[in-house]
């Protein structure tokens, strides 16, 4: 194992909202990492452990659902804190044990990020795998102000 750390990962198809996420979280000083999808959430995930998630439901390839339902087989104590974004209804049929809150779009992003902050406070670190790259947020941002893209 390599260093402690408690890391955020980002999951949205909407290129926007995951720059706005990392921009602000960057800015705050959080570890985060971003995802198009739930195939790029779960190879990001066999690489590095994550202590939140904030997860977008509707995606291409693999959606939110479908990730949570992965997620489920996972240990529980390798299971990341979940919160969901959502731009529909309040879901149904969500494991509570899996899903920490949910959050409708558009969202107060001071809001979120207070709730964000309040979460990895009282999170305990989390052992890195020797693989994990260095977190997205950590490299510069390019010039146009956006993140290095995945």
């Amino acid at each position: 194992m390599g260093q402690t750390e408690k890391r955020i990962l980002v999951v949205d198809d909407d290129d926007a909202i995951r720059a706005l996420l990392l921009t602000v979280l960057r800015r705050r000083g959080f570890k985060v990492d971003t995802a198009r999808n739930g195939v790029e959430a779960l190879e990001r995930s066999a690489r590095c452990r994550y202590s939140l998630v904030l997860l977008d439901l509707m995606m291409p390839r693999m959606s939110g659902y479908q990730l949570l339902e992965q997620v489920e087989s996972w240990p529980a104590s390798q299971r990341p804190c979940i919160i969901v974004l959502t731009a529909g209804n309040e879901p149904r049929n969500i494991n509570p044990d899996l899903v920490a809150g949910t959050v409708s779009k558009p969202f107060d992003i001071e809001l979120l990020i207070d709730m964000i902050a309040a979460y990895i406070l009282a999170a305990t670190e989390t052992d890195q795998t020797d693989s994990c790259p260095a977190a997205e947020s950590e490299h510069p941002p390019l010039q146009n102000g956006s993140a290095k893209p995945n």
